[in-house]
């Protein structure tokens, strides 16, 4: 039974409804215990205010004793069940007697251990021109508790002690539930998997508060890192297309000639796919962490650094692709960076332009990509894509302004980047 016991004991739960049990049950303990230190005091005081009770109740006995005196003079009378008044220093017992002379107007207390003594008065008044002694009597006992006495102080000890009970748990129980009601109500928002923030009530204490606001900015990063990967699988398959299928060609055509000039040129349209790759994929890891770029480096950039020959095979023969580059440019864009931007407008730009021109103009605050096409007009044909998305996170990151619109002075569009 005693093993049983402390299992129990050992495997008892810990949710909020154990604890506010075991809360109750502690408190229940505690106004128990109260109620007994009360009782015990009560029933101290009691018993030390016995004396000051039977000295009240002895004097005021005074003037009834003095009246039956006066209405019939005798040398001793009981003038209540327990108290008796002596008029004659003979006719008092010997245990009294031998207590005089005694202090006129005081009481005097004799303890007697084997009756426990007995309280004495002594008090002169005057009766027909003499001085009559007046000494009242009382056992030490007489007024003790009865039975019927007890009863009520157990009673009333008793009626305390649920009082108490009653009003402390049900006072903890309140406290409990609003302090525990709001984890109540986060854990079940945890378990429901909730769709948005989570929230608590209105009464909830600044600590659980600052647990929800936690929990919120956690759920907040969870969402961000799941979204930055589901960006980066979706920018690298849009970005590595190319260079991926020039690996791939280059090296089945390694294996068609043993012409080491053919080969060199294959490896080395390897080697410069793998180094685009390289560069595409840190520039990638860098926006979808959606960072801002600390660094406050500047680029020198000429015409030769852009490469416009990657987008001959995709123009047709009635449009025709010019590049402006300022002199001095100096930009904020790292050549990588710059070449995903120009590749993603200018893919936009050939797919919706039959016709015309694409320019592109490039200055150390604005990057313009013109066209001819067909302009934005909401139809879904002017869908732009991922591409675009790409050049509004690299632009974020750099501290640029991106904006596409219909081309101001003629049809087509007109994609602009704005040093912030």
């Amino acid at each position: 039974m005693i093993f049983n016991y402390f299992s129990r004991k050992k495997t008892r739960g810990n949710s909020i409804d154990d604890v506010k049990h075991r809360l109750l049950m502690t408190f229940s303990f505690i106004a128990l215990t109260t109620s007994f230190f009360v009782f015990f005091a009560f029933s101290l005081r009691l018993v030390w205010n016995e004396d000051t009770q039977l000295e009240s109740h002895l004097v005021s006995f005074k003037d009834i004793a003095i009246y039956h005196y006066q209405l019939e003079q005798v040398s001793s009378v009981s003038v209540s069940r327990h108290v008796t008044a002596y008029y004659d220093v003979g006719a008092l017992p010997e245990k009294i007697s031998m207590l005089n002379p005694l202090t006129q107007g005081e009481v005097t207390r004799v303890r007697v251990y084997e009756s426990d003594g007995f309280l004495v008065y002594y008090q002169l008044f005057e009766y027909q021109g003499q001085q009559v002694p007046l000494y009242l009597t009382v056992d030490a006992r007489a007024m003790d508790f009865g039975d019927d006495n007890w009863d009520v102080l157990m009673i009333i000890a008793m009626l305390l002690m649920i009082f108490l009970i009653a009003i402390l748990r049900a006072s903890l129980k309140r406290v409990f539930d609003s302090l525990m009601s709001p984890i109540a109500d986060l854990s079940q928002q945890l378990s429901m998997e909730k769709e948005g923030d989570f929230t608590t009530s209105s009464h909830a204490i600044d600590e659980i508060n600052q647990l929800t606001n936690h929990l919120n900015s956690y759920k907040k990063m969870k969402e961000r890192l799941a979204r930055q990967e589901l960006m980066f699988a979706k920018y690298a398959s849009h970005e590595l297309k190319t260079p991926i299928t020039v690996v791939l060609g280059a090296a089945n055509l390694q294996g068609m000639k043993d012409d080491p000039k053919f080969q060199t040129r294959q490896r080395e349209r390897i080697l410069k796919a793998g180094k685009g790759m390289q560069d595409t994929i840190e520039l990638l890891l860098n926006i979808v962490k959606q960072e801002n770029v600390t660094t406050q480096q500047v680029f020198e950039l000429n015409a030769e650094q852009i490469n416009l020959s990657q987008y001959q095979d995709q123009l047709t023969s009635e449009v025709n692709l010019t590049l402006t580059v300022d002199r001095p440019c100096s930009i904020n864009l790292p050549i990588t960076a710059l070449n995903m931007v120009l590749k993603n407008l200018v893919e936009n730009a050939i797919r919706f332009t039959e016709s015309g021109e694409i320019k592109i103009n490039i200055s150390s605050d604005i990057i313009q990509v013109f066209d001819t096409g067909k302009g934005l007009h909401g139809a879904s044909e002017t869908e732009h894509g991922l591409g675009l998305l790409i050049v509004e996170r690299i632009c974020k990151s750099y501290g640029w302004q991106f904006d596409l619109q219909n081309n101001p002075n003629e049809r087509g569009c007109l994609a602009e980047l704005r040093r912030l």
